[in-house]
């Protein structure tokens, strides 16, 4: 493999695809915990009821033993209170443990469900602030991993934190109890210790190594669920439906190989450790059964037996549950990598700190010697300078990757300019908030974006908190009234994802009414009428010609219908403009623009209905 972007690689076929964050476990854990600190109280309460619940534990075994001597001699002349005192204290204790375990349980799962909605949040408002440039080199299915896999993974550094003081308490105070209660005992309980310890740690060693695959594989299903489904009209109509099944199960597989090896190391070493902890409970009941039978003077007694017992099951749990941290740490260290690896993503488009606010806005558009390279350094524009006037249409052709599209995208700078400047009322846009700038700007974009909600709420993007009646007009304007008020519930139709349950020349009208809603003075037009029928692009060319009235309007042209009326033509090839001016003298120079006109242009100009 070759290296790509950070955090990422690129297969010999220049594919892209996620692989680990870059900055270490130890790193990632440390960041974790600082967030984790946030909710030091809730935390606070959390151990402080772990702790309870670990003492009861150690303890409750005691009134184990209370009973069963207080049975043992018993000489059936004495009365019976001492047992239903012990009965009554008992009954008390287990409630209580009860409703401990409850408040426990309820405090580490409130903690968890708080650092999931904090980063989760934290994530999703450092997505919306990232430039265009970030989403240009990621998929979608893997930042939606980040969001649904990694960030609920992140919670079993709680369970660590947990474990970090049940198993110390459990262990040592259980093992300095075991001593006070019987020391040879004590030391022959610990035989087992050893080799428990051992397997717990190569356990442990490999399950870290399984998690990491395991993130990476489910990211891959993500991913790849997320492309497919979002672009089933494309594997329908290329009829590759089992292809993507056979891709998808290839993945789902990886998970599920990952998953059972993690599984059998994990159950191979619960048995184990159990096991090793029944050999040394076996061990404990034979000398300790020999002794009371072999040593009449013996101060050891059934009831003390029991309590021993329960004590070194404890014991064993708590080295259960050191063992687990290990396990826990890694896979909270594996996600939180990679979501601070995703955090860590620096936004290159950024208000200067004396950046001043576009209050109005008469709407002129100068490009002064802009040069421009995307990220790989090939150079995308070159020394490009035109100015266009307050009002005035300025149309933008040129072949194929000439860099119209580029041309528009820098405008609200979606990026930045490499060299030169591009000024709006001679105010260069790096010297003005980018939330002011983008508030005089209107995009009617080729491919149009629409949400899965209401045609109200999809025109309502435009400015948020539009009225009824403004959003009727701006629908009226576009077009789109006729159809929309024969929806079986106007406005308030669902359209679907991405605006599925609307034709091609519907979903652009929706487009146009957004754009009319938010009344720029500064308006882009990236065309898409090429793959409409000649009703719906003759009511889209319409509502265009409503919306770009009084306007200062840049137009990526892919039809003539479009280029032909405007004030001016820029001709672009190589990223350079090599002629401009109207299309009549354009054609009658017989250069570049000619030849996109006999090529190109020709047979939309024949089919375009005559002018007046």
């Amino acid at each position: 493999m070759r290296q790509g972007h950070p955090g990422r690689r690129v297969d010999k076929y220049g594919r892209t695809e996620a692989v680990q964050g870059k900055l270490g476990q130890r790193e990632a854990l440390r960041r974790l915990w600082a967030h984790v600190r946030e909710f030091r109280a809730q935390l606070a309460v959390a151990l402080t009821l772990t702790l309870v619940w670990s003492l009861v534990n150690l303890g409750y075994g005691g009134l184990a033993a209370l009973f069963l001597d207080t049975i043992k001699n018993y000489d059936g002349k004495g009365t019976m209170g001492p047992l239903n005192f012990y009965a009554a204290v008992g009954v008390g204790i287990f409630i209580g443990r009860g409703v401990v375990n409850f408040l426990m349980n309820y405090a580490w799962a409130s903690l968890q469900q708080r650092l999931t909605m904090r980063l989760r949040n934290e994530v999703f408002a450092h997505l919306q602030r990232l430039p265009v440039s970030f989403f240009d080199h990621r998929k979608t299915g893997q930042l939606m991993s980040s969001l649904t896999n990694d960030i609920p993974a992140v919670n079993a550094v709680l369970a660590a934190i947990q474990d970090s003081l049940s198993a110390p308490v459990l262990m040592v105070g259980g093992i300095g109890l075991l001593f006070f209660l019987n020391w040879p005992l004590a030391l022959v309980s610990c035989i087992c210790l050893p080799p428990t310890a051992a397997i717990i740690v190569q356990a442990s060693k490999r399950i870290r190594s399984y998690t990491r695959q395991l993130q990476t594989n489910l990211a891959e299903v993500t991913e790849h669920a997320d492309e497919t489904i979002s672009g089933a009209r494309v594997v329908k109509s290329f009829g590759n439906e089992e292809y993507e099944i056979e891709r998808f199960q290839k993945h789902s597989r990886h998970v599920f190989k990952s998953v059972l090896r993690t599984l059998r190391v994990r159950y191979a070493m619960v048995p184990l450790v159990e096991l090793l902890g029944a050999i040394g409970i076996i061990m404990v009941l034979y000398v300790a059964g020999r002794q009371i039978i072999t040593d009449p003077t013996s101060t050891l007694t059934f009831g003390k037996l029991t309590f021993f017992v329960l004590v070194l099951q404890q014991v064993a749990n708590g080295a259960k549950n050191l063992g687990n941290i290990s396990v826990n740490l890694t896979a909270a260290g594996v996600a939180a990598d990679r979501v601070f690896t995703l955090l860590d993503v620096k936004n290159d488009i950024v208000d200067r700190p004396d950046a001043v606010e576009l209050e109005h806005v008469d709407g002129r558009i100068r490009f002064a010697d802009v040069s421009f390279a995307y990220s790989m350094g090939i150079p995308v524009l070159a020394n490009i300078s035109f100015e266009v006037a307050p009002g005035e249409v300025v149309a933008v052709v040129g072949p194929t990757g000439a860099g119209k599209t580029t041309i528009a995208a820098l405008i609200p700078r979606f990026y930045d300019v490499t060299s030169g400047a591009i000024l709006v009322d001679d105010v260069d846009i790096r010297d003005c908030t980018v939330k002011s700038l983008r508030r005089h700007i209107g995009i009617v974009p080729q491919d149009t974006v629409l949400f899965a909600g209401t045609l109200r709420e999809n025109i309502e993007y435009g400015r948020l908190g539009a009225s009824e009646e403004e959003i009727v007009a701006a629908a009226r304007m576009a077009n789109a009234w006729e159809f929309i008020e024969k929806m079986p519930d106007g406005l308030d139709t669902l359209i679907g994802e991405r605006g599925a349950r609307l034709s091609g020349g519907q979903r652009q009208r929706i487009a146009i009414a957004r754009a009319v809603l938010r009344d720029p003075r500064i308006l882009i037009l990236d065309e898409a009428t090429s793959s409409l029928d000649t009703a719906s692009e003759a009511l889209v060319q319409d509502a265009l010609q409503k919306l770009v009235a009084d306007r200062t309007t840049l137009v990526i042209a892919h039809r003539l219908s479009t280029v032909r009326n405007a004030d001016k033509i820029l001709v672009l090839k190589e990223g350079r403009i090599v002629e401009a001016g109207r299309h009549a003298e354009l054609l009658a120079h017989g250069g570049v623009y000619s030849e996109l006109y006999r090529t190109q242009f020709r047979w939309d100009d024949e089919a375009a209905p005559p002018r007046e």
